[in-house]
């Protein structure tokens, strides 16, 4: 039952595979766009003798192809393919224009994308490829180059692009100068490197937001598992309370009956209406606790529907309700204990979570009686308040009215009274006869909570008298 109690993790806002691969789409259209048009305006405007060819457009394609295709399962085989074929194109002598936008985009990608530690070192040594094979490039383009650099000397200091008019001869050579220009080579590296390190930077910045995130998610996670664990444990608290009390009730009034059966049948018939009437009691509060676990609304005793007025955030744990203690302290008396009980006449103001603490510490003392110390025929129970409020419930026992071995109940009520802000003892009576629980809890005055029940009138109030069970 309890196992069906776990949080929904619905997200429709979670991004889809489309929603991840269209921002590499973009970037790919974009860098085969200008890669393209660009070589081929250069070879129009600038003195070039051939367009780019098919093949020269197709080794274009090969970056923005790599980009959409290989990211990010394969970034090392993305940028290999990209960077080979931009060099490849520069090889082969076709006009070029901006041709490192496609491998750039790739090298920025793989940056941004898989494993950090990975996603830098392929990126960076992608980099480094291309600086050094455009190096590599232009010493092979460069034989016949040199009459031009000593022509024109200021181009090792301020070439910045193509070669201009004057340098077209045969040959790999027209691409020398440009690729051997210091000044060109400062700037490709230079540009090159700013990417990298902007790229670096982006996604350190991705990394730590990411790495937030992920915090903040199991942050609340924890959260939930804390809340829903919270909530198992309270309804198991509720449901120990209910069943042991009422079960440890039954138990009690059932021996009884079958011990007065033959030789005293009225007492026998009184007992077992006491079970009817317990049993009752315990098979209404079990369906309030269940109705809560369905559908966060207790459902009503007979009807099967919520309980008029009620507010399903308020505690499982009954309100201040004068009649239930009364009844406590009756059944009690009914399997033959001799109970005095004193609870003083001021507790109609009482927070509900202080409430609700007072009448479980009483059920449950109540209940270890029963259980756990037979021999017990006395009780005495005093709800008391001044600057606290004192709930005290002793016995005659011989021996300590609480579980040998390991239990719930004691569990349940010291949680329910550290809770509540108050404090637990439990164990044996300074004179050594009998077992006593005593329980403080924060009881400000000045409440305006209403009486949850009618008020006895204490003429006919039981609290002061000791009778015994009829069964005693």
């Amino acid at each position: 039952m309890l196992g069906t109690i776990r949080p929904a993790r619905d997200d429709p806002a979670a991004p889809g595979p489309f929603d991840r691969l269209r921002p590499r789409v973009l970037v790919a259209l974009a860098a085969a766009l200008f890669s393209t048009t660009g070589s081929v305006f250069a070879a129009r405007n600038q003195g070039w003798t051939d367009e780019p060819g098919l093949v020269g457009l197709l080794l274009l394609l090969v970056a923005p192809a790599a980009l959409v295709l290989l990211l990010p399962r394969r970034p090392a085989l993305a940028t290999t393919a990209a960077v080979a074929a931009t060099l490849a194109f520069l090889l082969l002598r076709f006009p070029w224009g901006p041709v490192f936008i496609g491998p750039v985009a790739v090298l920025v990608g793989v940056m941004l994308s898989g494993p950090v530690r990975r996603a830098r070192l392929v990126a960076w040594s992608g980099a480094a490829l291309l600086a050094g094979g455009g190096a590599a490039v232009a010493v092979l383009v460069a034989p016949h180059a040199e009459q031009y650099l000593r022509d024109h000397p200021a181009a090792w200091v301020k070439d910045w692009g193509p070669p201009g008019p004057g340098f077209h001869g045969p040959g790999w050579a027209d691409d020398g100068a440009w690729f051997l220009s210091p000044g060109s080579l400062i700037a490709g590296v230079a540009w090159l490197a700013v990417a990298m390190l902007v790229a670096s930077a982006a996604r350190d910045r991705v990394s730590r937001r990411l790495a937030a995130q992920a915090a903040a998610r199991e942050t609340a996670a924890e959260r939930e598992r804390t809340a829903v664990t919270s909530e198992r444990l309270r309804i198991a608290r509720e449901l120990h309370d209910v069943l042991a009390h009422s079960l440890s009730a039954i138990n009690v009034q059932a021996g009884v009956g079958l011990h007065l059966l033959e030789k005293h049948p009225g007492q026998a018939r009184e007992a077992l209406t006491n079970i009817r009437d317990t049993s009752r009691e315990a098979l209404t509060e079990v369906r309030t606790v269940l109705g809560i676990v369905r559908d966060g609304t207790p459902a009503a005793p007979d009807a099967g529907g919520p309980r008029p007025g009620w507010d399903a955030a308020a505690p499982l744990t009954p309100t201040w309700d004068r009649t239930a203690l009364d009844r406590l302290v009756e059944q009690a008396r009914a399997d033959g204990l001799v109970v005095t009980a004193d609870v003083a006449p001021d507790l109609d103001d009482l927070p509900d979570h202080v409430a609700g603490v007072v009448h479980r510490v009483v059920q449950e003392s109540l209940t270890n009686v029963r259980r756990h110390a037979p021999s017990a025929r006395r009780v005495t129970l005093r709800v008391a308040r001044a600057d606290a409020l004192e709930v005290v419930v002793t016995d005659d026992g011989p021996g300590p009215a609480a579980p040998s071995a390991p239990g719930y109940g004691l569990v349940g009520m010291r949680e329910r009274v550290e809770g509540a802000g108050g404090t637990l003892d439990v164990g044996p009576r300074p004179d050594g006869t009998g077992w006593q629980v005593r329980a403080l809890l924060p009881a400000p005055r000045g409440g305006t909570r209403p009486p949850s029940g009618p008020s006895p009138d204490p003429a006919d109030s039981p609290d002061t008298t000791e009778t015994p069970g009829g069964a005693a």
